[in-house]
């Protein structure tokens, strides 16, 4: 379990553990991952106290067929062990090259490309040779490479060459987020997989402020959201929406950043759909099908009346119609259930406060679409005064001068989504006509962003990969 003392400050537990605290009201939590009911209560110390707590599970994702892990995080795997126990993942990564191998966090001796980390008893499988990339072209995170990034890190050298080996390494390649700078690129050549709708920006009370990433290359006329956590949701789900809408399959992807950033591992994860006795690289190749949702809370299931589910494709040889069946389950009162398809709410569930809502629509295609799920929570179990605690009082602002609005900020936020349920009517998926005007206008915008920032040994390999990715999206508005 994870206990969580003053100051947001945790350490793992393998079931009983001794605390020296002052004498007074003691403040307790702990928690075990999402899928436990969480405790907190305050307990007055005289002396010597003996205190015990039977955690309880509100849900059960293993019984319901699905495995967890996310793709983001900086800690050293010796120091990984009971994190990932704690907080109940059943896979493990370890980002051992971040801008270069890191010296903080060293490969673990052993041979192969994952490790069995231990703790209380308890194993989980963790791939090792997981990197990091991290420069203005956009933070790319690749999981199950097979043998250490042999490529150097440069500022000037574009994502796409590490990619290329990751695809022929048979990794799994996620994008911090769909506003990142070179993701349109790189995913029109087939290099990602999916993009981090739940992402680092998103920590346990807390998030970060960062509307300024909605448009890094400086598009004409593309939105400003506003600096709320809703604002950052919108952010990355619009931008991802943008680009399945240009036709490209990208599943839902989920990290944390635990290591440089104050949240437990697992903070934000994916549930993976697998069999029981799947390993790790089964859960990769899954998660690159898309065969999950991601979270920091609500659990949410999709499917359609023929069996389809997130990662499936409904192949439909003329219009008709689509029923999709959602599922969301909270351990606190939901705030928005929503269908949506290419982009736009088709359908939102009534609430009514409830912790578990279902309910199915009938969606008429006449084109080429794809169609997810998504449900937002409004996390009431810290008090205001307790809540407070995760203001950013350092001073420190987004860019460091002042202004410019705080690093952190607290958030009731909690949200799921899942990976999208692809539609193709005729052999044809989605091909939205303003998002693929919008794609040529990044790329456009790219191709000036690089041409300043690629060193020149690059620039004649990407000038033709950004031509080819032109081609591809000019080819789909036709």
């Amino acid at each position: 379990v994870t206990l969580i003392t003053a100051g947001d400050v945790w350490f793992m537990s393998p079931g009983s553990c001794s605390v020296d605290v002052p004498q007074g009201d003691v403040f307790m939590r702990i928690e075990r991952g999402p899928e436990f009911v969480r405790v907190r209560e305050h307990i007055r110390v005289a002396g010597p106290t003996t205190v015990t707590r039977t955690l309880r599970r509100w849900i059960n994702m293993s019984g319901r067929g699905y495995h967890c892990g996310e793709n983001h995080l900086h800690v050293d795997s010796v120091q990984l062990a009971p994190m990932l126990v704690a907080e109940g993942l059943d896979f493990g990564t370890s980002l051992t090259w971040w801008r270069g191998p890191d010296p903080l966090r060293p490969v673990p001796a052993g041979s192969g490309r994952h490790r069995l980390l231990e703790f209380s008893g308890h194993r989980v499988p963790t791939s090792i040779y997981d990197a990091e990339l991290e420069y203005d072209w956009g933070a790319v995170y690749i999981q199950n490479l097979a043998q250490p990034m042999p490529l150097g890190a440069e500022p000037g050298r574009p994502n796409l060459d590490y990619l290329r080996h990751a695809a022929d390494s048979g990794a799994i390649v996620h994008y911090q987020g769909g506003w990142s700078r070179e993701i349109l690129l790189d995913a029109l050549l087939g290099y990602v997989h999916t993009v981090n709708v739940c992402n680092n920006n998103f920590a346990l009370h807390r998030f970060q402020p960062r509307s300024r990433y909605s448009n890094l290359l400086a598009v004409d006329g593309f939105p400003v959201y506003p600096d709320t956590d809703s604002g950052m949701l919108r952010m990355n789900t619009d931008t991802w929406y943008r680009l399945l809408n240009c036709g490209m399959k990208l599943a839902a992807g989920a990290g944390t950043a635990t290591g440089v950033k104050q949240a437990p591992v697992g903070y934000n994860r994916a549930y993976v759909r697998l069999a029981a006795e799947a390993d790790i690289d089964d859960f990769y190749e899954a998660w690159k099908q898309g065969r999950n949702f991601v979270t920091n809370g609500p659990m949410l299931f999709l499917s359609t009346a023929t069996g389809g589910r997130p990662g499936d494709t409904v192949a439909l040889p003329g219009g008709g119609t689509v029923t999709v069946h959602v599922e969301a389950v909270s351990d606190q009162p939901l705030r928005s259930v929503e269908i949506v398809a290419g982009g736009d709410v088709v359908a939102a569930l009534d609430i009514n406060s409830a912790n578990r809502v279902t309910g199915s629509h009938n969606l008429h295609v006449t084109e080429g679409s794809w169609i997810a799920a998504r449900c937002t929570v409004h996390d009431e179990w810290l008090s205001d005064d307790e809540l407070a605690a995760y203001e950013d009082d350092s001073g420190r602002t987004q860019s460091n001068t002042p202004g410019i609005g705080p690093m952190v900020a607290p958030s009731r936020l909690r949200f799921a989504h899942t990976s999208p349920i692809y539609v193709t009517v005729g052999g044809r998926g989605a091909a939205e006509r303003r998002s693929i005007e919008d794609g040529l206008q990044m790329l456009d915008r790219f191709e000036s962003f690089a041409a300043k920032t690629a060193g020149a040994r690059f620039q004649p390999v990407l000038g033709a990969a950004i031509e080819a990715a032109r081609r591809k999206l000019q080819q789909r508005l036709r």
